[in-house]
């Protein structure tokens, strides 16, 4: 017996006219796995449906965006949602379904819930947060001590964005004339490869990490779109636990970015970046320059006192030199004359023994005391008489004695 069966177009021509039953159009929700515009200007996508807790997939489809509905659907939903289209956002779009006995089951989407597009990423920024508080990392980079003199910066930006231009010109010249080394760690900041490519820079910095105080991420505005990498876990897990401190200047006004809340320092714009960086340099100054002042007006004060003390010492020392020279005068009043009067008596008693001494030798040395012994003194005519040898015939010689004197006349030569 043979088996019934019909053939494959058959087949899909039973799912088409099946298909073609349904309703016109759902509003269905689907996460964008993939984006692709054509040169013609259709997009093309791939919607898939994951796992809430483990993130696998439970369903994927394809679908498209006709070029005269994608512009105005492009442009609507950037205006409301400050992004663009990209992959990994979830949305919520009306499709029809539809389906070709070649190209299979697709799905042609007609519009887009962009409410529904930004709670999503507003959950999603949240969860990212909520990881990174539970990771211990979320404050770790704002509770690094900036440096006093934050002068070697290390730049990550795009060389060409206008952005980097105003922090330069900002930073460089400065009112205060404060100089800056700075280094561009050259980066996408926009778009769907900003997230790797920044990560890139800040491990080239992390290499480099002694040569810098601080790291400055520049983006010179953009749409709301253009923010979503400065969202992600990745991007805002490595600016955490940076070991220096990172200042962000992103370019935007209504709403601050995960990395901009475990940043350093988040400011508004480029320049006020620059700005921060330089009102740090003039705090310093302003610091170092009140320390000077404390620091002259504690010496004027130890040189003042160190003044009094020293007139008082010599008021002190004044008065101890009266009292020592008044008890002088008292002791050299009372004690000198005594002591004058002992020392006179003492010189007195030596000089009479040195007088009695004298004396007896003086008596000794007498020629009277010498003639009492028995000795005589002999004139040859008048003049003492040295030798027998100068006596001459007819000399008068006079001999005396203690007691007298006895006159003769020189004989001859005997």
């Amino acid at each position: 017996m043979k088996t019934p069966s019909i053939s494959l177009r058959e087949l899909q021509l039973i799912i088409k006219q099946a298909i073609d039953a349904l309703p016109d159009t759902y509003w269905v929700a689907a996460e964008i796995n993939e984006l692709r515009e054509s040169a013609a200007g259709h997009c093309f996508l791939e919607l898939v449906q994951k796992d809430e807790g483990s993130e696998q997939l439970e369903a994927k489809v394809s679908a498209n965006i006709w070029a005269n509905v994608y512009r105005m659907l492009k442009d609507y939903f950037a205006s409301e949602t400050g992004m663009e289209l990209g992959k990994g956002m979830k949305v919520l779009v009306r499709v029809a379904v539809q389906y070709h006995e070649l190209y299979g089951l697709r799905l042609n989407i007609l519009d887009i819930d962009a409410a529904y597009t930004v709670g999503e990423v507003a959950l999603l920024r949240n969860k990212t947060i909520a990881q990174l508080r539970t990771d211990g990392v979320f404050d770790m980079n704002r509770a690094l001590e900036l440096p006093p003199l934050p002068r070697s910066v290390a730049v990550i930006s795009s060389e060409g964005a206008a952005g980097y231009g105003d922090f330069m010109q900002q930073l460089h010249h400065n009112s205060y004339g404060y100089t800056f080394r700075t280094a561009l760690f050259q980066a996408t900041v926009q778009g769907r490869d900003a997230e790797p490519s920044i990560i890139s820079a800040l491990e080239q910095i992390y290499e480099r990490a002694a040569e810098f105080d601080v790291v400055a991420i520049l983006r010179g505005g953009g749409s709301q779109s253009d923010l979503s990498c400065f969202d992600s876990y990745a991007l805002a897990s490595n600016v955490a636990q940076f070991p220096l401190p990172v200042i962000t200047g992103i370019g935007h006004d209504r709403d601050v970015s995960v990395v901009d809340m475990v940043a350093h320092a988040s400011l508004k714009t480029p320049t006020a970046a620059a700005e921060f960086l330089v009102e740090k340099m003039a705090e310093q100054e302003a610091r170092i320059a009140e320390l000077w002042e404390a620091l002259s007006e504690s010496w004027r004060r130890i040189l003042t006192e160190c003044r009094r003390n020293l007139q008082s010492l010599q008021v002190t020392l004044k008065l101890y030199v009266q009292h020592y020279l008044q008890q002088e005068r008292t002791r050299i009043t009372t004690y000198l004359p005594q002591r004058l009067t002992q020392a006179a008596a003492r010189s007195i008693a030596h000089r009479r023994l040195a007088l009695d001494k004298l004396d007896s030798e003086l008596k000794l040395a007498n020629p009277a005391t010498i003639l009492l012994r028995g000795y005589s003194i002999t004139l040859q005519n008048g003049a003492l008489l040295r030798s027998a040898g100068n006596v001459k015939k007819g000399d008068r010689i006079e001999t005396i004695l203690h007691d007298g004197k006895v006159a003769s006349s020189a004989l001859g030569d005997e």
